[in-house]
């Protein structure tokens, strides 16, 4: 048993700025608030990333900031067009990660769409596309690159659900049920892929500022601030969150500091669920 314990496991690592030094990144939904966050952070940790999006612009503009004035780091990203509901652009997805860097390090499952409303204001069709994007375009992204992670006998996967998994929020019904399902998900793969050193766990992030918090506001007939308040007002930090707290959390999760944590998930709100 011993001998599956990984070097890293029984070092101390004393260099802190470079995490994901070598290490191969795909993060879908990486045209978004947090997406960008995560792929620069792990960029500046010294991973290759692939900046993965169904919105090419936006990835692209993600890119652009990894790059930034250094063209050196242009052999350290790629940005692809990524549907999560599609496993023709998965695979090509993957493919090409491939082609270009002969392996795959770490999936960051973070693409996802908002549904908002009433229970019987929620259309079929809705109820359809936010289970195919948020539960659905996971497993299959998981489903696409296991096969080289257990053949390499290392990886690991990291699913980006939310305090909604746990607690009931106005009006959140089919958000909330598939980021339910993504904690399960993460704990069944933990279980499956586990004997290949295959490691997965769930972020839960809380009040996090992004363009979607406009968003949330209107759909419950609130202001963007009256909505920030009243989030402060429940959480123990009295403040709402920010994108680099997620992106940070993602890189150590990433690391080989986090080596025996599987089938966790960890919350990033602020302490809102523990009031």
């Amino acid at each position: 048993m011993m001998s599956r314990i990984p070097e890293q496991a029984t070092k101390a690592s004393g260099n802190w700025s470079h995490l994901l030094e070598g290490k191969v990144v795909i993060v879908t939904g990486a045209g978004g608030a947090i997406g960008s966050a995560i792929a620069q952070t792990c960029a500046l940790h010294g991973a290759y990333v692939v900046v993965a999006d169904v919105n090419k612009t936006a990835a692209d503009e993600t890119t652009t900031k990894i790059i930034g004035e250094d063209p050196n780091k242009k052999d350290h990203v790629m940005t692809i067009e990524l549907d999560v509901t599609n496993e023709q652009s998965i695979q090509h997805l993957v493919k090409s990660t491939v082609d270009k860097w002969n392996t795959i390090d770490v999936l960051v499952n973070n693409a996802a769409i908002f549904t908002f409303g009433a229970v019987e204001d929620v259309t079929a069709e809705a109820w359809s596309r936010v289970l195919d994007v948020n539960v659905r375009g996971y497993a299959l992204m998981a489903k696409a690159v296991v096969p080289l992670m257990k053949k390499q006998q290392s990886g690991s996967i990291i699913q980006m659900a939310s305090i909604s998994s746990w607690v009931a929020q106005p009006e959140f019904v089919p958000y909330s049920t598939t980021k339910g399902a993504v904690l399960q998900m993460t704990r069944n793969l933990a279980l499956d892929l586990g004997p290949f050193n295959i490691r997965c766990n769930a972020i839960c992030p809380g009040a996090i500022l992004t363009p979607a918090s406009a968003n949330h506001a209107a759909s419950i007939k609130i202001t963007l601030d009256e909505l920030i308040k009243e989030q402060e007002k429940n959480q123990c930090l009295k403040r709402w969150g920010t994108t680099q707290e997620i992106a940070n959390l993602t890189v150590f999760l990433a690391s080989n500091l986090c080596h025996f944590a599987t089938g966790a998930s960890f919350s990033a709100d602020g302490g809102y669920t523990t009031i």
